[in-house]
């Protein structure tokens, strides 16, 4: 298969100046690096390898100012198949191409790893990581500054019932990394405020800006802290949205009869009284002692169920007095009994699907 054009390769014009050479084999070199493609397919890796091959070639004998002469009058017939120098390729193949491209991006880049020592500038423990890009002007230029961010930092805040209610200011410890003014990277610990409205819910995230993890080598901007919230279990009350629903368990003599019982609500405790004949699964609705939400500051309700507890051992005297009810009429359930009851269950499973 034929050579391209070297300046086809770059993307340039046979006239392009010195300065359009390097920016478009800054470009290309870092598109290229196979580096950036090993979670890549295999024919996506050899296609990303081959390109690299091809850029740094193009760009070793146009940065020449004898080798462009001379391939600019001959053509790659002027080059003798070579440019001089050997080397491994940095693990990869290749094909005896006479020198080793990382050695050109290494040198354009000024790539050294944090040890000092050359590297792979996307290498050292995660992206970018570790290394600083120096193109000898003194200012520390970073051709992926634009990419780099530093890790984000996740962390689970438990939230009470109350805290959802009227919103609470929470301090949470972290350790992070952070970055000088001069690059230089150390860990701190760090107490970060974090303010949580009214209504929040389980699974809802907040976002701290820039309070993660430095960029490596502080050649960046810093990663956010996720703040992932769950709500700690009240003892009494369940969350269904917006309302709260209380399981009011109350003595068969208390719904044949009637009489006072309490309820907690997060405002504290209230009494209501439970009507003569209630049935079990009637459901009683207390208007605004429920929640607020993120969409709005109108609170839900209290939904109190109610279960009849049914005693499971008797003594002699309760059973008899129970045997005599049972022959009552008025203690046998009628088919308008059974429908009422289904309609309520039907209702109560319909809205918890």
């Amino acid at each position: 298969m034929a050579k391209r054009d070297y300046y086809e390769v770059l993307g340039l014009q046979k006239g392009a100046t010195a300065d359009e050479i390097k920016k478009a084999y800054r470009k290309l070199a870092i598109k290229w690096h196979p580096d950036k493609w090993q979670q890549a397919s295999e024919a996506e890796q050899k296609t990303a390898e081959q390109n690299f091959k091809e850029v740094n070639e193009a760009y070793a004998v146009l940065s020449d100012e004898q080798k462009r002469a001379r391939y600019d009058q001959f053509g790659h017939a002027g080059m003798n198949g070579g440019f001089g120098g050997a080397g491994g390729g940095g693990g990869y193949d290749f094909g005896g191409m006479g020198f080793d491209p990382f050695d050109i991006f290494n040198a354009f880049f000024g790539t050294r790893s944090a040890g000092g020592g050359q590297g792979s500038p996307f290498g050292n423990g995660g992206p970018f990581g570790g290394i600083h890009f120096d193109f000898g002007n003194g200012e520390g230029f970073n051709p992926f500054q634009q990419e780099v961010k530093g890790q984000d930092i996740n962390i689970t805040l438990r939230v009470s019932l109350d805290d959802v209610m009227n919103g609470v200011d929470k301090k949470v410890k972290i350790r992070h990394s952070v970055a000088d003014s001069t690059g230089n990277v150390r860990q701190v610990e760090d107490i970060i405020p974090i303010r949580l409205p009214k209504g929040v819910q389980e699974g809802q995230k907040f976002l701290s800006k820039g309070k993660g993890n430095a960029a490596p080598g502080g050649r960046g901007v810093p990663g956010d802290l996720i703040v992932n919230i769950e709500e700690i279990p009240h003892p009494e009350l369940l969350r269904d949205g917006r309302d709260l629903v209380y399981n009011c368990v109350i003595s068969f003599p208390t719904a044949a009869l009637g009489g006072p019982v309490e309820i907690p609500t997060l405002d504290g405790r209230v009494r209501i009284n439970i009507a003569p004949g209630t049935q079990p699964g009637k459901m009683l609705r207390l208007k605004g002692k429920g929640l607020p939400s993120k969409e709005s500051s109108v609170l839900g309700d209290l939904i109190i169920n109610i279960l009849v507890y049914v005693p499971e051992k008797l003594t002699s005297d309760e059973r008899k007095a129970i045997e005599k009810l049972s022959s009552s009429a008025n203690c046998k359930p009628t088919e308008s009994n059974r429908q009422s009851m289904f309609s309520r269950l039907k209702y109560f499973f319909t809205k918890h699907e």
